[in-house]
C-alpha cells in the first residue's frame, strides 16, 4: 500500500503535466480550426510551399530519444516564447493590413494567442518543478512592416500556424515522455525513502 503512495510533489507535478496536456490538445484543436479559416480568408492553397519561409521554429527533432528531460520541456519552451512572438505579429498584421474588419478573425486569433502564453507559462512551472533552470530567452526585434509584401506576410502566418500544430503534436509526445520518467524516478524515491 504504502509502494502505491505519491509524494505530494509528484502528485503535484502529475497534475500539472495533465493540464499542459490538456491544454495542448485544446490549442491543437483551435489552431486546425484556424488554419482552414485562414486558408480561406487569406486566398491560399494548403499544399503550397513554405519552405522559404523563415524565422519560425520546426518541430521535427533528429534524436527524440536522447532527450533529457530538461531538454525536451526546454526546447517547447523555447518554441512556445517564440509562437507568442510569432502569432502576435500575425495578429498586428492581419488587423493593420490583411483582413482589418474581420473582427471575429482577429478574436480567433488572439484566442490562440493568450492560450500559448498560458502554455508557454505552464511549462516555466513545470521546469520549476521538477528543479530545472528556465532556458534563456531573448525576444526578436519588432519587424519592419514594410519588409515584407502582402503575400509573403500571408504565407509567414500560414507557416506559422501549420508548425505551432506541429508543436502541439510534438509536446503531447515529449509530455507524456516526461510523465513516464518522473513515475520512475517517483517510484525510484518512494523506495528510498521507505529505506529511511
Amino acid at each position: 500500500m504504502a509502494s502505491a503512495e505519491q509524494s505530494p510533489v509528484t502528485l503535484q507535478h502529475h497534475n500539472l503535466c495533465s493540464r499542459v496536456i490538456l491544454l495542448t490538445r485544446k490549442i491543437r484543436s483551435d489552431v486546425a480550426s484556424l488554419l482552414e479559416s485562414y486558408v480561406e480568408r487569406q486566398g491560399l492553397d494548403r499544399t503550397i510551399s513554405l519552405d522559404l519561409v523563415d524565422g519560425v521554429p520546426g518541430a521535427a527533432v533528429e534524436q527524440g530519444g536522447e532527450l533529457t528531460v530538461a531538454e525536451r520541456l526546454g526546447a517547447n519552451l523555447q518554441a512556445y516564447r517564440a509562437f507568442q512572438a510569432l502569432l502576435g505579429e500575425v495578429l498586428e498584421q492581419q488587423r493593420s493590413h490583411l483582413t482589418p474588419l474581420d473582427t471575429d478573425f482577429h478574436a480567433s486569433i488572439q484566442s490562440v494567442l493568450l492560450q500559448v502564453a498560458a502554455l508557454a507559462y505552464q511549462l516555466e512551472e513545470l521546469l520549476a518543478l521538477l528543479g530545472h533552470g528556465r532556458p534563456a530567452w531573448e525576444a526578436a526585434g519588432p519587424e519592419d512592416p514594410g519588409r515584407r509584401s502582402f503575400f509573403e506576410m500571408k504565407l509567414r502566418g500560414l507557416k506559422v500556424l501549420q508548425e505551432l500544430a506541429h508543436w502541439t503534436v510534438r509536446s503531447v509526445r515529449d509530455l507524456r515522455q516526461v510523465v513516464k520518467h518522473s513515475q520512475g524516478s517517483g517510484t525510484a524515491h518512494g523506495g528510498q525513502a521507505q529505506k529511511e
